[in-house]
């Protein structure tokens, strides 16, 4: 077995193709030729036997003849002519009594036959059956009336002889047939192989381009020895899982270095940011512990000490808006409406909105699917949205909010009028402490951001013309992403998550 299985790998699908293919040819031959000669056979003795009959009922025709006539030399002439053509061997013709009155043998005309005249009695009572193939007995009469019986013995050997002469003329049209069925069948196979083992084949070399392209190997991907084209795919779909496997693995492991040095650096800019930030306050407060040491009017005194409580009371917010920030909690997550979210969040800033003479227009709103997701959290979403559209159009404007579907996703369009964020800067918006109003802490758009990401959806910035615009893309339905080794679909009911409303 092991044997056969080495020589089915160093095979190629081709080569089997044709050998299997010529295997089923040979044996549809074989079958069809031994049918075929079997019924030539048999057709030939069926034929054989029907002119053995056809020259006996013709001679005993002319024997009746020729016995009411009493005219025996055309019945004479008929005889040599069937012995001369050696269509018979010999013939005997007898009338009613058992007289032989017609022979090939001459000797034997005008003697009585005893045992021709017994086949004759038992024919006439209905007991007679002619036996063998080479003579055949027939009576003689006419209207019912018997005048004799006619014994005619035929040459089996020169016709077996001109029967095989006869078969094997079917043989050699066999044997041609068969060299055309062979041709046929072997470029036939080999067409037919080629086109099946074309795709594999392009496969197969498409998988070594692919690793040859990223880099992946720098070995053969099959044994060349094996010859077999599903084989090679085999080793060739097998050795690049395997690769990928390593490449997915030095990736996650890139990854998570990547990831960690990211961190590092986000951590020092905030820690920049900060330290910048309490550096000049604490400068302030200490020019105003000078100014305190210096001064001796208490009116003076009280300044400075009110300068110090003011940067005292800037610097606990930036440490609490940060604490905040980083110390967001986890999304609590339950079925929830974002239209019933967005339309507490415009009652809420109905004061802005009123003071800054800005209006809010909602498109679609009537096709807005429940989500998962948590309430309070996605209701600063949109307040830090709001409030940063209000704050750049400053006065007169609106704010665009439309909702679309697409597949499972939920997308909440949110688009201002006002002058929009230029394109040097919109890849900055999201990070930690990046603003460009000069009272703003640069984590308003950044808690967004996490927000969303928590929430497993996505949230970008669209180029536009005029305004800013942002997409916000949640999953719709009671389904949530849990993010455990790559994205998947868990159900929430899993998670004793109550997805009542």
């Amino acid at each position: 077995m092991k044997a056969l299985r080495d020589l089915n790998k160093r095979t190629s699908i081709k080569t089997k193709g044709v050998l299997y293919m010529m295997l089923l040819i040979v044996t549809i031959y074989i079958s069809v030729s031994i049918v075929v000669l079997s019924s030539s056979r048999r057709n030939l003795n069926i034929q054989r036997q029907q002119f053995h009959k056809s020259v006996a009922e013709k001679l005993a025709i002319n024997a009746s003849d020729a016995i009411i006539s009493e005219d025996y030399g055309f019945l004479m002439e008929q005889i040599r002519l069937l012995k001369s053509s050696g269509q018979a061997k010999a013939i005997k013709i007898i009338d009613k009594q058992g007289i032989v009155i017609s022979s090939d043998t001459l000797e034997k005309i005008g003697k009585l036959d005893d045992a021709l005249l017994k086949k004759l009695e038992d024919a006439s009572s209905g007991t007679f059956r002619n036996e063998g193939e080479s003579r055949m007995f027939i009576p003689i009469g006419i209207s019912g009336d018997i005048l004799g019986g006619l014994e005619i013995d035929f040459d089996l050997d020169a016709e077996d002889a001109a029967l095989n002469k006869e078969f094997k003329k079917t043989i050699i049209q066999l044997m041609y047939l068969s060299l055309i069925i062979f041709a046929v069948g072997i470029g036939g196979s080999f067409i037919v192989s080629m086109i099946m083992t074309r795709p594999i084949t392009s496969l197969s070399k498409e998988i070594e381009a692919f690793e040859k392209e990223i880099g992946l190997r720098h070995i053969k991907l099959y044994d060349p020895s094996d010859r077999d084209e599903t084989v090679q795919l085999r080793h060739a779909f097998y050795n690049m899982i395997e690769d990928l496997k390593r490449y997915l693995s030095e990736f996650r492991r890139m990854s998570e270095e990547r990831e960690m040095l990211t961190c590092m650096a986000t951590v020092g800019e905030m820690s920049a940011q900060i330290a910048h930030e309490l550096r000049n306050s604490l400068h302030s407060i200490r020019g105003a512990i000078s100014g305190i040491e210096r001064s001796d009017d208490m009116a003076e005194m009280r300044e400075y000490i009110a300068v110090i409580k003011d940067e005292t009371r800037e610097m606990t917010m930036m440490a609490d808006e940060f604490f905040r920030f980083a110390k967001m909690p986890s999304p609590s997550f339950v079925y929830c409406d974002v239209g019933d979210i967005i339309n507490r969040v415009i009652d809420l800033l109905e004061p802005d909105l009123e003071e800054s003479n800005v209006k809010v227009i909602k498109k679609n709103e009537d096709m807005v699917p429940g989500i998962m997701g948590d309430p309070t959290l996605l209701k600063q979403v949109f307040v830090n949205l709001f409030m940063n559209a209000i704050q750049a159009m400053k006065r007169d404007g609106a704010i665009t909010v439309e909702y679309k579907v697409s597949d499972e996703w939920l997308e909440i369009y949110v688009k201002d009028t006002g002058p929009g964020i230029p394109g040097e800067i919109a890849q900055k918006i999201f990070q930690p402490f990046f603003t460009t109003r000069a009272d703003g802490t640069g984590l308003g758009l950044a808690t967004v951001y996490k927000i969303i990401l928590a929430h497993h959806g996505d949230i970008k910035l669209i180029p536009s013309e005029r305004g800013a615009h942002f997409v916000i893309r949640l999953l719709a339905g009671d389904r949530h992403i849990a993010n455990a080794g790559g994205l998947k679909l868990e159900s929430l009911a899993m998670e004793g998550v109550d997805t009542k409303r």
